[in-house]
């Protein structure tokens, strides 16, 4: 019979989508165990417990969990603005971390939560759900950059369209700014954040433009952004919650110095030297919003290396409020009309 013995308990704040891709991930970790849950919702809770650990632990207070020696690991998976603040709470507790994206949707908690990790150490470890960083076509690109494919890129592009429709789970709460804080906040931080890990370079200055073709969210939906990074080269993100009526997009283009890359096409002479056309990678590609089509697996299997092996993590607290950072002057150029430098 599998015991829990010398695995790493794990406490899951919310009983969502996202939380039961997470309990799923968490229970198929050999290093892991599904410790307990903590939801505003208690029934919402109890019915992840059944499906994936019965014998986890309900807490009432978020407190409680926190407070409990059992719990070595908290999974962040509430809303957009509770994120920043509850995983302040559990790096103060001394928690590992796994937190949902946006780390933070308002420079004041961007600026509290990283310092709470600064102050953490390098003994308390962080995931952050930037899961594109992990999807198989991400890690394509990587060794293809690595190998110098397409030369030094000078212009990097990346694009997040995802019209949310009605039937979205968090549809009720991430039309209202006060919790998703924006667009480009809460979706399109992933764009922000691949061209970073893709690019290898932070970005300098934002222009951003904003526009919104729908009347059921309180703030723009749509934005677009000329980007300078910090070695001079260009860039351009986007994000658009309007279109329900055509499939979700991830769109990457990376031009470089040998060759081009457009999502899971290369033209690279160097690696493909006899293709006539774009060679066309046999990977899936990340066209999906849905929750069950992320790499939330691979995210977590990658913190308990962290913590188990001290293998390095590839999206940590620190790294990630550098992306969001990023969306965060997008909104605000786009708000005042003028370019916003970035990490001022």
């Amino acid at each position: 019979m599998e015991t829990n013995e010398n695995k790493l308990g794990v406490g899951i704040r919310g009983a969502g989508q996202v939380a039961n891709e997470h309990a799923k991930a968490i229970t198929q970790n050999p290093g892991l165990y599904l410790a307990g849950v903590c939801s505003r919702t208690p029934e919402n809770a109890k019915k992840l417990m059944e499906a994936f650990a019965p014998g986890a632990k309900l807490y009432a207070r978020y407190e409680d969990m926190l407070a409990d020696p059992a719990i070595k690991i908290v999974s962040v998976c509430m809303p957009n603005h509770l994120h920043a603040g509850e995983a302040i709470l559990a790096l103060k507790a001394g928690k590992h971390l796994i937190l949902e994206k946006p780390p933070a949707i308002t420079y004041e908690e961007l600026y509290r939560l990283k310092d709470a990790a600064t102050k953490a150490g390098s003994g308390v470890k962080s995931v952050v759900s930037f899961v594109m960083r992990w999807h198989p076509m991400i890690a394509k690109l990587k060794e293809i950059l690595a190998a110098g494919g397409i030369g030094a890129i000078y212009h990097a592009e990346a694009d997040y369209w995802h019209g949310i429709k009605t039937s979205f789970a968090s549809y009720p709460w991430i039309r209202k700014k006060e919790f998703a804080g924006g667009a480009m906040i809460t979706g399109g931080c992933h764009a922000a954040d691949i061209v970073r890990y893709l690019k290898g370079a932070e970005v300098a200055e934002v222009c951003a433009y904003r526009a919104k073709a729908r009347e059921d969210f309180d703030y723009h939906t749509t934005l677009v952004a000329a980007v300078k990074f910090t070695d001079g080269t260009t860039g351009k993100l986007s994000a658009s919650l309007d279109g329900i009526n055509f499939p979700y997009q991830f769109n990457i283009n990376l031009l470089g110095t040998e060759g081009l890359i457009r999502d899971n096409r290369v033209w690279s002479k160097k690696l493909y030297p006899q293709a006539k056309d774009a060679t066309v990678l046999d990977v899936p590609t990340p066209n999906s919003g849905s929750v069950s089509h992320h790499p939330f697996k691979q995210e977590i299997d990658n913190l308990a290396d962290g913590i188990l092996h001290g293998k390095p993590i590839i999206s940590d607290v620190l790294d990630a409020c550098k992306s969001i950072e990023i969306s965060l002057a997008i909104e605000e150029s786009a708000r005042m009309g003028k370019p916003v430098k970035v990490g001022m």
